[in-house]
């Protein structure tokens, strides 16, 4: 299993962001992505071909889901903290 992680050290006056994705070899030439931003649940992200495709997807949602947080979108940081609350 291969994991990949972006760690953001924020200011004191926000929190500290924690995106990690992982790809997982299901069978020959199929993979499967989930990640996370908190660490405990897992968002599924898809199944690919390849290990480079699985890296760019799992890479991509996390870019995705920090530019959706930043701008205080349906699924920013702050909504998913306060859900888990």
């Amino acid at each position: 299993m291969q994991v990949m992680e972006i760690c953001m050290n924020a200011s004191k006056k926000t929190p500290a962001c924690f995106l990690r994705w992982s790809v997982q070899k299901v069978t020959k030439g199929l993979y499967a992505v989930t990640a996370t931003i908190d660490g405990s649940v897992y968002d599924f992200v898809g199944n690919y071909k390849s290990v480079k495709e699985a890296q760019k997807a799992g890479r991509r949602y996390a870019t995705d889901l920090l530019h959706n947080s930043l701008s205080g979108g349906r699924l920013s940081l702050r909504s998913a903290n306060s859900s888990l609350a």
